[in-house]
């Protein structure tokens, strides 16, 4: 009885095996194909959000371009306006000149004029005292032989008299004509050198707008992770953009290339002095970190203090705010509002807007253009003191490197280039190279 049941068993499983062992594997194979269906519209799902990642970089790089090609525009009219009154002043220039080799001319005749005057009026006045006294010219009007050659002699006297009135009376306006020439050399002088400063500035300027150009059209580029070829292809078209947009002879553009390349070769030399002199300022400064050193422990710490308190004792140094603005961010460690991370902002930030002035006098070691600190100006005060002034507005600066300035003097306005959320001034003071905090100098 077992031995049939257990037969029967094993003849039911035998015939149902063919009927459940593929569903089993059917069974497998759905799910696979499920799986394998997810999967791909995963990867579609992935491959579709790249695509509309890619369109929406696309369609930005299309807008950024638009907008880049308008201030391409934008600068480069501002460009041609800036060589265009370089042209103009250096003709004034050359007028003004010309005119004060005109007037040293006429200053050289009149003198010459005037000398040979003065020779003539010493020989009569020697005449006169030699040969003419009152008694001699008595005598010459009572040997007169009769009344009509009395009036004859007279006359001749007369004659003589007012010849030399008028000799030295011409003596007289001529030399008021000479000083009047020589006030009018020296104001068209004055004039020639106020020109030539203005024009400096204006190169400067020029010179800074270019690097802001070259700095938008990069920064696109760069932005959309374009290849090398791609990139300089980018940089060619929004030259053509430039050129066309350009109202300049080919001649002023040979000229405006000229100027620029000029003021790029001056602003190099200037950033390498400034470097050289820092290096020559850290030597010193670690020399002396030496020498402070290999001293005594309470040596040093005295020296220590001294040096602590060298930034507050500086406000006897008569610094001034750089602007009439409030302030709106201090020295010191801060989220960067552009960028989100924690690093050491190092200056002050005044908003307001409104003109920039030097907090001291000094000179001018650089002017121009930063895509970080957008249109600044640095300046040196001696002993490893300098002062740095950023955001300014484009085609503000108004003072060129190796100019002299005075304390209080206009050097700006406040802007918003550079990496800026709005119109401030980002005002910093170096100490021997080294960023301090300004607050103890103001």
């Amino acid at each position: 009885m077992k031995k049939k049941l257990m037969t029967g068993i094993i003849a039911t499983l035998l015939f149902a095996s063919p009927i459940v062992m593929p569903t089993v594997t059917e069974a497998a194979s759905v799910q696979e194909l499920e799986d394998q269906k997810a999967e791909l519209e995963n990867k579609s799902s992935e491959l579709n959000s790249k695509i509309q990642s890619q369109e929406e970089t696309l369609n930005n790089l299309e807008s950024e371009k638009v907008n880049l090609e308008s201030e391409v525009e934008k600068l480069q009219t501002d460009i041609d306006a800036v060589v265009l009154d370089l042209k103009a002043q250096e003709q004034k220039l050359a007028d003004s000149k010309a005119k004060i080799e005109k007037l040293k001319a006429e200053i050289e005749k009149l003198k010459e004029l005037i000398a040979r005057r003065e020779e003539k009026l010493e020989h009569q006045a020697r005449s006169v005292q030699t040969d003419g006294s009152a008694s001699n010219m008595v005598d010459l009007v009572l040997s007169a032989d009769s009344l009509s050659d009395l009036i004859g002699r007279v006359g001749v006297v007369n004659q003589l008299v007012s010849a030399n009135k008028e000799i030295v009376t011409q003596q007289e306006n001529d030399k008021k004509e000479v000083e009047k020439n020589e006030e009018a050399a020296q104001e068209e002088k004055v004039a020639v050198e106020t020109l030539k400063a203005e024009i400096e500035v204006n190169k400067s300027n020029l010179v800074a707008q270019k690097a802001e150009l070259d700095d938008k059209i990069v920064q696109v580029a760069t932005k959309y992770d374009m290849t090398e070829s791609e990139k300089n292809e980018f940089v060619k078209a929004q030259a053509v953009v430039a050129t066309k947009t350009s109202v300049l002879s080919s001649e002023l553009q040979e000229e405006r290339q000229r100027i620029i390349a000029e003021e790029e070769k001056a602003q190099a030399a200037a950033k390498q002095a400034e470097a050289e002199a820092k290096a020559k300022a850290e030597e010193a400064e670690a020399a002396e970190t030496k020498q402070t050193t290999s001293s005594s422990n309470s040596s040093s710490q005295s020296n220590n203090s001294a040096q602590a308190s060298t930034p507050s004792s500086s406000n006897s140094s008569g610094f001034i705010h750089p602007s009439g603005g409030y302030q709106t961010s201090s020295y010191g460690y801060r989220i960067h509002p552009i960028t989100g991370v924690n690093k050491l902002h190092g200056g002050i930030d005044f908003g307001g807007g409104g003109p920039i002035v030097a907090a001291q006098s000094g000179t001018v070691v650089f002017s121009g253009y930063d895509s970080s600190w957008g249109y600044y100006v640095k300046i040196d005060h001696g002993n490893g003191l300098q002062t740095l002034y950023a955001h300014m507005v484009a085609g503000s600066l108004l003072v060129t490197s190796g100019q002299q300035v005075s304390q209080g003097q206009q050097i700006g306005t406040m802007g918003t280039t550079g990496s800026s959320t709005g119109v401030h001034l980002h005002f910093e003071v170096y100490v021997n190279g080294s960023r301090v905090d300004p607050a103890n100098y103001l």
